[in-house]
Parts: structure tokens; C-alpha cells; sequence
């Protein structure tokens, strides 16, 4: 069995002592760091939830405005286009007009030839009479019979320069 002698005593008391100072002087201190590492780190956990909060929006924010820079992109590309399609438009009006205006321009220049054509053929056709006019008098026709052939000359050729025309 246990003997309670003197040493035991001295050893339990000692012991006591022992837990007395540790309480007084170790445990607390030791308690008192762990509470403030626990606070510490329940703050950066505190910081670390608000910095991601904070981090969630500026990514919200940065989306919102590529979004919209997006849309600005594209509706500047979309102006771009219709302004090509006006002026492509607008070039093919004004080439269209000057085919127009040539074209009007060379009809008005051949019907000036064909009327050139037609009045050089009056003359030849003159000067032929005359020089048909000129034989027949040289062989004594009467007159009437000059003016009837002149006349019938110039018929013709009014007959014939029609249906050219036509």
C-alpha cells in the first residue's frame, strides 16, 4: 500500500504549487494568445470574405464594361458598314449618271452626223441636179421640161433621205 510519510505530502503540496503557478503564469498567457490567434484569424477570414466580395464586383464591373465596350465595338462596325453601303450606293448613282449623260451626249452627236450626213447629201445630190440640169440644157431642152425633171429630182431625194432617216 501507499505510506503517507512526509515526502508524499511534500510532493502533493509541491504539485499543487506547481498547477497554482502554471495557472497564474502559463495557462493564461497561453489562453490569451490562443484567444487572440483565434481572433486574428477569424479577422483575416473576416478580410479574406470582404476582399472576395470586393474582388466578385470589380470582375461584375470589368464584364459590365467589356459588355458594353462590346456593344460600342459593334455598333460603331455596324455605322461603318451602312456608311460603306451609302457611299458604294452614291458611287454607283454618280457612274450611273454619267453612263446617263455620255449616252445622251453620243445620240445627240450621232443624230448631228446623220443631219450632217443628210445635208452633205442634199448638196451632192444639188450639185448633181445641177450638173444633170447642166446636160440637159447643153442638149437645148425647153424649159418646162427642166423644171419637171429638177422637181422630180428633189422628190426622189426627199423620198430617199426619209426613208434613210427612218
Amino acid at each position: 500500500m501507499v505510506n503517507l510519510n512526509g515526502t508524499l505530502l511534500f510532493q502533493i503540496i509541491n504539485f499543487i504549487v506547481l498547477v497554482v503557478i502554471l495557472a497564474k503564469f502559463a495557462y493564461k498567457p497561453l489562453l490569451k494568445t490562443l484567444e487572440e490567434r483565434r481572433n486574428k484569424i477569424a479577422s483575416d477570414l473576416d478580410e479574406a470574405a470582404k476582399a472576395r466580395q470586393e474582388a466578385d464586383k470589380l470582375k461584375a464591373d470589368y464584364e459590365a464594361q467589356i459588355r458594353e465596350a462590346q456593344t460600342k465595338a459593334q455598333a460603331i462596325v455596324d455605322k461603318a458598314v451602312k456608311q460603306a453601303d451609302k457611299e458604294a450606293q452614291a458611287q454607283l448613282d454618280a457612274i450611273r449618271a454619267q453612263i446617263a449623260r455620255e449616252k445622251q451626249v453620243a445620240q445627240t452627236e450621232i443624230a448631228n452626223e446623220r443631219e450632217a450626213a443628210i445635208r452633205d447629201m442634199r448638196k451632192e445630190v444639188v450639185t448633181l441636179s445641177m450638173a444633170v440640169a447642166e446636160k440637159l440644157l447643153q442638149k437645148n431642152m425647153n424649159t418646162d421640161m427642166n423644171a419637171k425633171l429638177v422637181a422630180e429630182c428633189i422628190n426622189q431625194l426627199q423620198t430617199n433621205s426619209r426613208m434613210k432617216g427612218n
